[in-house]
């Protein structure tokens, strides 16, 4: 009996040491590798690729739920599940106003629920700024939550996972003016639950391109958006090392609250939605507005608040502008001056240096640029990239010569400043897009796009269900347009490969088939 005690006893101690084990290991892997994944940025090299010229700032998310409707607050909650009625704009980001979590009101509770960790806060729930060292804004969103790229921008890094599983992206925007001193500014979106695009891939404002997610270390879904100086030793900027949090025997948490480098975070970052706001969108919707009547005049003359000024004036100027501009509006004009922008933009008869104009392509392509001003907007044509939804409805669109049409459609994952909106519209009235979501950046296969060029085109029928392509089976939802798009182009069997992603190369011979038939219908 005594030795069943005395083992059980041994047992015990065996167990409490191997536990004590597993705790320091998991301390001293955490200190070394976990805590801090954004430091082995810092010897990232980039290339001359340069940003085009900055011309103002979007928010990086548009819409939050309804936060006062508790099933929203479900943090596994995904942004397609929340019908389009329960979403609101994203709050403005006053620490001022956060400061006060005594008001119960209802737009008080979104904006604290929306904002999370302050700039310079702490991890103390008291949303007050300069409180620690963190140089972030923290932004809830559900999963799924489109994210946009603040400003014209390059991806320099694309992270899928790090030690913790964290995924972000950093995107580097140049010619920007900081206090007098033309620099490069790096904005740092990390969290992320997809990335959908490459280094080196050049970015305007307004691209949705990353979502929302929970990956990394972090207790709900949600947006870390920081913006560092072009003096910062790597990007995304973390003011404190393992080391430092490893000799004050800290936490990552308890390094912030510590204020642990908070010198060198005011150094190498910047407020990042006081940023947002002091330039948002002012050369691009201002220049718009200058051509409607009824505008306010200090609107069409304001000049951006200078960077040095106070916060206070900052939001108390942005607030002026932000209810000025409601009432004048943005509305207004992508409702009824955006379309006709586009319509009467001037067309470049663009030539690619990576496609021949000698080439059966190029001739397709060059002949399509000069008749229906396609491709604008790109530098070369690389007819091995893929086509998103966005790109092939705009292209069909200008084919048909179907006009972009005025208003603001109810697609969730359009930006409102988007120029697809309009095209969207005119989209959907044709029985294109449906539901509250148009997924721009959808990468398409080839039955996809034949199903648009069916719908846009409203091409004739087949009035035959004899298969025409090898390839291609009736259990396919797809299979009656691509039956309707081979009975238009004369097709005489053979393979059809519908499932392969399509290219734009791929796309401007599809589309050169049609064009055959229409000029011989002519």
């Amino acid at each position: 009996m005594t030795l069943v005690r005395h083992t059980h006893i041994h047992l015990q101690y065996t167990i409490i040491a191997i536990w004590l084990c597993n705790c320091i290991l998991g301390w001293v892997i955490a200190v070394s590798h976990t805590w801090l994944p954004y430091l082995n940025a810092g010897n990232s090299s980039y290339t001359n690729i340069i940003s085009d010229p900055f011309d103002g700032t979007v928010m990086p998310i548009l819409y939050i739920p309804d936060w006062s409707k508790a099933q929203y607050q479900n943090k596994t909650i995904q942004f397609f599940d929340i019908p389009i009625s329960d979403y609101v704009p994203l709050p403005f980001y006053d620490p001022v106003s956060l400061l006060d979590i005594k008001n119960q009101s209802k737009q008080s509770l979104i904006n604290h629920y929306t904002y999370i960790t302050t700039y310079m806060g702490s991890y103390r729930l008291n949303y007050r700024e300069y409180d620690g060292s963190h140089n972030a804004i923290d932004i809830r969103a559900p999963i799924g939550t489109p994210v946009l790229s603040i400003a014209n921008g390059v991806v320099v890094r694309t992270v899928d996972a790090d030690f913790t599983g964290n995924k972000f992206i950093v995107v580097r925007h140049d010619g920007v003016t900081i206090n007098g001193r033309v620099q490069s500014l790096y904005s740092g979106y990390l969290h992320l639950s997809e990335i959908n695009i490459r280094e080196w891939t050049k970015v305007r404002k307004w691209d949705m391109i990353w979502r929302v997610g929970i990956s990394g270390i972090t207790t709900t879904p949600h947006l870390h958006i920081q913006i560092d100086t072009e003096d910062a030793p790597f990007h995304p900027y973390w003011p404190f090392t393992s080391n430092d949090s490893k000799v004050n025997w800290l936490s990552i948490f308890e390094s912030v609250n510590a204020w642990l480098g908070k010198e060198n975070a005011q150094r190498y970052s910047i407020n990042p939605m006081s940023f947002i706001n002091q330039y948002a969108n002012w050369v691009t919707v201002v220049n718009a507005l200058s051509a409607l009547e009824n505008v306010p005049q200090f609107i069409k003359e304001k000049e951006l608040t200078p960077i040095n000024a106070s916060l206070e004036s900052i939001v108390a100027s942005m607030k002026i502008w932000s209810t000025a501009l409601s009432k004048t509006t943005i509305t207004q004009w992508s409702a009824t001056l955006g379309p006709s922008l586009i319509a009467n933009r001037p067309c470049e008869k663009k030539r690619f240096s990576d496609m021949p104009s000698s080439s059966t392509s190029g001739k397709l392509l060059y002949a399509f640029i000069d008749e229906y001003c396609m491709f604008q907007n790109i530098e070369k044509f690389d007819p091995s990239s893929t086509i998103t939804q966005k790109d092939a409805i705009v292209i069909l669109m200008q084919y048909y010569k179907v006009p972009p049409t005025t208003g603001i459609s109810h697609f969730l994952d359009i930006a409102i400043g988007d120029s697809f909106q309009w095209y969207a519209i005119s989209s959907s009235r044709r029985g294109v897009l449906d539901g509250n979501y148009a997924r721009p950046d959808k990468l398409l296969s080839k039955e996809d796009f034949i199903e648009l060029v069916v719908k846009i085109g409203k091409l004739e029928k087949n009035p035959s269900q004899i298969k025409i392509y090898s390839d291609t089976s009736a259990m396919n939802f797809k299979f009656q347009y691509i039956q309707d798009f081979a009975f238009k182009v004369r097709a005489r069997g053979g393979n059809f490969y519908p499932q392969t992603l399509l290219t734009r190369q791929w796309a401007i011979e599809l589309l050169g088939k049609v064009q055959s038939r229409d000029q011989v219908k002519k």
